[in-house]
């Protein structure tokens, strides 16, 4: 027993030298060398020399015209035949017609070889053999070592499978179209374009008025899908694939058309609505504005006003001092579909009571008054301080008392609005004693208060007024076109001397409408 098991362990290591002495002297470079032997239990082992290429897998297009085959290391191009003379398919329906080798770059490697036949292979086993070439040699890598000649790989044609549908692209709130995605290439020219090859069932009613690929050179995986109307309530629908206008349904790169009846499943959400409604609250001073919403759907909302008010509030108030418009801002969202809506809030309840009046009247001068309140009003009250009032929006002409001496005069409106609010506004005037316009015949600028300048007196009706002063010479020591401005003695700061001053007078009589020219002398006295 002992010298048997010796016997056998000899054996094997001689098996395992010579196979090591076979592949350091290069032997076996164009074919396979198994080295077998018999392992302790009865078992054997195949050895393969790591250093040739081999076969490492053949893929079939869904075409089943294609076998792209793949080495376990890469091939020098220029050892591949274009009409592909190193291989043998069996069995074989038709012909091999070309292979990759007429895209060769001489110099470059490749790992793929495409191997194009004559006619589609039916479905079936097959199997792919390495020969020898019209080349002399099968394949070659970079280290010079060929395929061994007679080696072979199985692979299957299997009967061509239709393209599912596959999935939805994620969309957004109350969706107007779909777009279906599609693991395989898919024919543009096998999609209606008016949509027909799909129907829309669920919880209202969808129709689909276009339908059209994302192509690039006549393929698709990607079907942009147009509806008649948004999805904008919340529901669940099917999406199925019939035949359309065009008589197919849809058809792969393959040419194998996906039966009708396929479908998918989608859900939508409610859309959301910021639409709100407010009452105001009116006041004298100020106003409340009340919002209100009813969330339908909506998980959050945030309120601004004017970007001075801010509220998560789903029924706040603001209170306002102020009158105008108010831009009110809402934006609602449920986490998917969101909305915003901007409503203008017109505080129209301002109040306020304004008017014009002349400030210096003359004696039995007719005043008239002129009404620039603001606001819904329903009332005025003047009271002219003379005794005298009216209720009218706009008093007639109002003459005031002549009491020959100067009086100031206190007028007074007070508006009432439609809310019984108030607001009062005040003007004087005042009563000159005499709009007898005059000129001084002598002053005296000592500062004292009195008679301190030389002016036209009273000129409160004289328009296109030009008052001149002249000295003994003939020169113009003043000259002014408003009455009020007056001559104070002095040339460019410097006091003139005591002694008589001709002044001139031109002006337009306000009431009559007449030009009326002065001329007269004054004594300057110091």
């Amino acid at each position: 027993m002992l010298f048997a098991i010796t016997r056998t362990y000899l054996l094997i290591v001689k098996n395992v030298m010579i196979a090591l002495l076979l592949l350091l002297s290069g032997y076996g470079r164009s074919q396979v060398v198994p080295v077998t032997g018999q392992q302790p239990g009865g078992t054997s082992t195949i050895l393969t020399d790591p250093k040739l290429p081999h076969l490492k897998a053949v893929n079939v297009q869904c075409n089943s015209k294609v076998l792209i085959v793949t080495f376990t290391k890469p091939i020098r191009c220029g050892t591949l035949s274009i009409d592909g003379s190193e291989f043998v398919v069996t069995p074989l329906f038709g012909s091999i017609a070309t292979t990759s080798a007429n895209s060769c770059v001489f110099g470059t490697e490749i790992d793929t070889v495409w191997i194009t036949l004559s006619d589609p292979q039916p479905p079936g086993d097959y199997k792919l053999t390495i020969k020898t070439g019209t080349d002399s040699n099968t394949l070659v890598d970079l280290e010079g070592n060929e395929i061994p000649n007679g080696e072979s790989i199985g692979f299957t044609v299997f009967p061509p499978v239709p393209t599912p549908m596959d999935s939805l692209a994620p969309f957004g709130c109350g969706p107007g179209y779909l777009q279906l995605i599609f693991p395989d290439l898919i024919s543009c020219n096998s999609i209606a374009g008016d949509g027909s090859d799909f129907k829309i069932s669920g919880s209202s009613n969808a129709g689909i008025i276009k339908a059209e690929g994302i192509c690039n050179n006549g393929f698709t995986r990607l079907i942009h899908i147009t509806l008649d109307s948004p999805l904008v309530k919340a529901g669940n629908y099917q999406i199925t694939l019939v035949r359309g206008s065009d008589g197919n349904s849809l058809i792969n790169e393959c040419g194998t058309e996906t039966p009708p009846g396929a479908t998918l499943s989608f859900n939508t959400l409610d859309t959301v609505s910021a639409f709100f409604n407010f009452d105001i609250g009116y006041g004298c001073t100020k106003d409340t504005i009340v919002l209100h919403y009813l969330p339908a759907g909506a998980s959050d909302w945030q309120w601004s006003m004017d970007s001075s008010f801010t509220s998560t509030s789903i029924s706040p108030s603001i209170v306002e001092g102020s009158f105008g418009p108010r831009y009110i801002q809402h934006i609602v969202s449920n986490a998917t579909c969101s909305d915003t809506v901007t409503e203008v809030v017109n505080l129209d309840n301002m109040l306020k009571s304004v008017f014009q009046a002349p400030a210096e009247i003359c004696p039995k001068d007719l005043v008239t008054f002129k009404n620039a309140s603001i606001g819904k009003i329903e009332s005025w009250n003047w009271n002219f301080g003379d005794g005298s009032s009216s209720s009218m929006e706009i008093p007639e002409a109002h003459r005031f008392p002549d009491s020959r001496t100067e009086t100031i005069y206190h007028v007074s409106l007070v508006v009432q609005n439609n809310l019984g609010c108030y607001d009062t506004s005040y003007a004087s005037i005042k009563k000159m004693q005499s709009c007898y316009i005059t000129v001084p015949n002598a002053f005296t600028p000592n500062g004292d208060g009195k008679n301190d300048y030389l002016y036209p007196l009273n000129a409160y009706n004289a328009t296109a007024l030009d008052f001149k002063v002249y000295n003994r010479i003939g020169q113009i020591v003043f000259e002014t076109r408003d009455w009020t401005k007056k001559w104070d003695g002095t040339i460019n700061g410097q006091l003139q001397g005591t002694g008589t001053y001709v002044w001139t007078l031109n002006y337009t009589d306000g009431p009559t409408g007449k030009r009326i020219f002065l001329q007269g002398t004054s004594v300057l006295i110091r």
